[in-house]
């Protein structure tokens, strides 16, 4: 059985994490996807290089399954032949800046004119429109603005430093995938392309939906704030076990069941939800006493067996070995030329019809790798191309 997105033809215009983990995706899924270079590649390709290797992690990471393409679109030839690859695709996603779409060509109002059946996917830090649409927007910064870190801040002390994950990044390509399908299903009943706009803004303020909500006239942050003990300490053995059964509201009643520790029963400074949030401290230094009684594989299994939440605090080296992770085929596995083996990370789902589909058909391409092969398929011909390689608009 073929792949459910099998036949569609994807143009990648992007670098670095949301844009061509999006368009991956797709290709995960069956679609064809081509990605565009500028002479001197996807920044991608340069970040977090491997040692000993001109192999980028970043790069292989989210580019598998794709075919790479150079064209210098700053040159009339460069240009001609993206326009020409356009014409014949059903999806574009770019997340170039706007500006610089708009003044070499590339904005939606331009290519939904060569191709009137394109899904335009304009990807942007702070959305299209307003006075820093134009800006560059990164994961980090958007944690700052969107109140991730301020949330996180303790009153009193420095803000702690940005979480490495890159959410909005990847939640954005995510999202992106989303509407790329929502929009392939709208054209089949249209007839119609349409332009699509992604940000990481907005996915942050989505991943946020709960804390950005609020009432007109009422203060519901308390609805939302974090309160109450901390839920990772650390065992005998070192290590560290998160779990939320320290819970000083509904959840007090299923921790004195686990720590039948009299001072947590009998001390009358933890008889409200009110005298435990104001004595939290007391209650965290009662809790760490007794975490140090055990090694973290046992709190765990405790946990664990009276159906409570919890894990111990693992590195992500750690997550190949985890049984669930197994179990449910979560990474995939694929040889990377110049490189060796590699695990990655799978689809972001199952589904039955294709769960025996393989995710991975080729992998992250050489720098131009294929551009020749796309430009003969475009039907230029051999003359040609030596004639576009000759004139540089094919790279170095």
């Amino acid at each position: 059985m073929s792949l459910p997105l099998a036949g569609i033809k994807v143009v990648d215009i992007c670098t670095v994490y949301a844009g061509p983990f999006a368009a991956m995706m797709l290709a995960d899924q069956g679609a064809e996807v081509v990605k565009i270079e500028p002479p001197d590649g996807d920044s991608a390709r340069t970040m977090t290089t491997i040692p000993e290797t001109d192999v980028s992690l970043s790069f292989l990471t989210f580019n598998r399954n794709k075919r790479s393409v150079v064209f210098d679109i700053t040159t009339d030839p460069g240009k001609e032949a993206a326009y020409k690859l356009i014409e014949a695709a059903d999806v574009l996603i770019i997340n170039t800046r706007v500006d610089g779409r708009r003044r070499r060509g590339f904005d939606y109002e331009t290519l939904s004119k060569i191709n009137p059946r394109l899904i335009y996917v304009s990807i942007t830090g702070y959305g299209d429109d307003g006075p820093e649409a134009n800006l560059p927007g990164i994961d980090i910064i958007v944690q700052a603005r969107v109140g991730d870190i301020g949330s996180r801040t303790v009153p009193g002390q420095e803000p702690p430093r940005h979480t490495p994950l890159f959410h909005f990044d990847m939640g954005t390509s995510i999202v992106t995938a989303w509407a790329v399908t929502l929009a392939l299903r709208e054209r089949d009943k249209t007839g119609r392309g349409q332009k699509i706009e992604a940000s990481l803004l907005q996915t942050a303020l989505t991943l946020h939906a709960l804390q950005t909500a609020r009432v007109e006239g009422i203060d519901v942050r308390g609805a939302v704030r974090m309160e109450g003990p901390r839920s990772a300490y650390r065992c005998a053995d070192g290590r560290y076990v998160s779990n939320t059964t320290a819970n000083i509201r509904r959840g007090w009643n299923t921790l004195i069941d686990t720590f039948p520790i009299p001072e947590l029963i009998i001390d009358e400074r933890f008889a409200t939800e009110a005298g435990r949030l104001e004595h939290t401290k007391e209650i965290e230094d009662i809790l760490a006493k007794e975490f140090l009684t055990k090694p973290a594989d046992e709190w765990e299994a405790i946990f664990k067996a009276a159906g409570h939440t919890a894990s111990i605090i693992r590195q992500t080296e750690d997550v190949h070995e985890d049984p669930q992770v197994v179990a449910n085929n979560m990474i995939t596995h694929f040889h990377q030329p110049g490189l060796g083996d590699v695990d990655a990370v799978g689809r972001p789902f199952r589904s039955s019809e294709t769960a025996n589909e393989p995710v991975f058909r080729s992998p992250a391409p050489h720098l131009g790798e294929h551009t020749d092969e796309v430009l003969a398929e475009l039907g230029y011909s051999a003359d040609q191309i030596a004639s576009m390689h000759t004139a540089g608009a094919l790279g170095h």
